[in-house]
């Protein structure tokens, strides 16, 4: 088990990658207003490709008579042994996602193209805090916008916690809204008896951290398995798909 709660994350290096490239951040308990009479559960998630994706090859704009023409040898085509999928007359998705494509024609996915922040230097890094922070250009920021989302909700709606499935908070769930993190690890486990021993321990002597550890042995109970230890020479795709199972359980 992995798991911390915090009012503010430390500092963490701007190279720091998170398990193959992305983060993810999410509301880790609704607010109430977002329980719907109907029992569905909806949540707020988001990924963050720290790697980046071009947005040109996953959804190509095939329709364009300049397209094939400007991208050559990695133009995707809707012909051949790796034919792309259509999602209309004019755009084209890659046809490694087929599950995408069936949630956009069931109208569960949209794509929104040519979006961008205000920032236009050419810092890989600065660029990822611009989309995390929220503000319109770099510099020392101690927030992300998620964050800042969750502490203005009014006072009778705001969640308890913000979740972040990582070794650390991304940036864009930083600040001063209390978060849970969350990430599989190879350690051994402390069995039943001791973790509730600690627990009881912590109770009397500091009872903050007996609760953030109580709500971290409730989220690696939710999230842990068999299935999510990692496994010798686990490779970055291999462990992004860990986190990624351990994400959708919680």
């Amino acid at each position: 088990m992995d798991c911390c709660e915090s009012q503010a994350s430390p500092a963490t290096s701007r190279r720091a990658l998170l398990l193959g490239g992305a983060s993810f951040a999410a509301w880790a308990y609704l607010p109430k207003f977002a329980r719907a009479a109907d029992g569905r559960d909806p949540r707020l998630i988001v990924v963050i490709l720290r790697g980046a994706l071009d947005g040109l090859a996953t959804v190509a704009p095939t329709g364009d008579p300049d397209y094939a023409g400007l991208h050559g040898s990695i133009a995707l085509s809707s012909d051949g042994p790796h034919a792309a999928m259509m999602l209309d007359s004019f755009f084209a998705l890659h046809p490694a996602m087929p599950e995408f494509a069936r949630m956009y024609r069931e109208k569960h996915a949209a794509v929104i193209h040519a979006v961008a922040t205000p920032y236009r230097d050419r810092s890989h890094f600065d660029g990822q805090d611009v989309l995390e922070s929220g503000f319109a250009g770099p510099g020392r920021v101690q927030s992300g916008w998620l964050n800042r989302a969750l502490e203005v909700l009014p006072k009778g709606e705001r969640v308890m916690s913000g979740l972040a499935i990582g070794p650390t908070a991304p940036l864009v769930l930083r600040g001063a809204a209390p978060t849970v993190g969350w990430t599989p690890v190879a350690l051994p486990q402390a069995d039943d008896d001791t973790a509730m021993r600690l627990v009881d321990l912590y109770h009397h002597r500091d009872p903050a951290l007996a609760s953030a550890l109580s709500q971290g042995l409730r989220l690696d109970k939710t999230a842990q398995g068999d299935d999510m230890r990692p496994k010798p020479g686990t490779n970055n795709a291999g462990a992004m798909r860990l986190v990624a199972r351990g994400a959708a359980k919680l």
